[in-house]
């Protein structure tokens, strides 16, 4: 499936001139690709002077967003202190709900201030088969949970909303993904 990144799109229309097909479109300054035409042939991916088109292959990811209602983000703490992480599949272009996990309570040590290590295993083990994990914010355990999943801020209210930021940010979600030393993202 071929993507556009709208963080990196600067509306040239270079994509749309060699587009075989006449499948991509400009709205609002950033490419679009209607899917239903789209060949995958990758002369947009490869004229595209920004690197904004990415051509992904079975994009199968679990993403878990952290909350305490099942509806809007955690917005008063950090991810890890939600009450449940609501689990999707993004894949082929869907997102689909799986499951809401709900979080085993962490008695945190009272001496250490922030960061707490045993904090940061109870939300990853929680967390088992995710791939992107979603909150408004994270605290300092992002050290170590960014190894085992992108960490990803979103300042949205609605999961729904944010479900929206993260297929528009796709590319970006898969390059941290396969990066060795990953950084938390934010995306917008």
């Amino acid at each position: 499936m071929m993507h556009v990144s709208e963080n990196k799109c600067v509306g040239c229309g270079l994509c749309v001139d060699v587009c075989p097909q006449e499948g991509i479109t400009l709205s609002k300054g950033v490419a679009q690709i209607e899917k239903d035409k789209c060949v995958e042939c990758r002369s947009c991916l490869q004229e595209c002077p920004q690197g904004a088109i990415s051509f992904f292959e079975n994009i199968n990811l679990v993403v878990a967003f952290g909350t305490d209602d099942g509806n809007t983000l955690k917005s008063d703490n950090h991810v890890g202190m939600s009450k449940y992480f609501r689990l999707y599949r993004f894949s082929d272009g869907q997102e689909d709900f799986t499951e809401q996990r709900k979080i085993i309570k962490y008695k945190e040590d009272a001496t250490k201030t922030h960061g707490d290590p045993g904090k940061a295993k109870a939300t990853a083990s929680a967390l088992e088969n995710v791939d992107i994990l979603v909150g408004q914010m994270f605290g300092p355990n992002i050290t170590r949970l960014r190894n085992k999943f992108v960490c990803a801020v979103v300042r949205k209210n609605t999961i729904d909303d944010a479900i929206q930021t993260v297929r528009k940010n796709i590319n970006e979600i898969i390059e941290e993904k396969d990066k060795k030393d990953r950084r938390g993202i934010v995306l917008n």
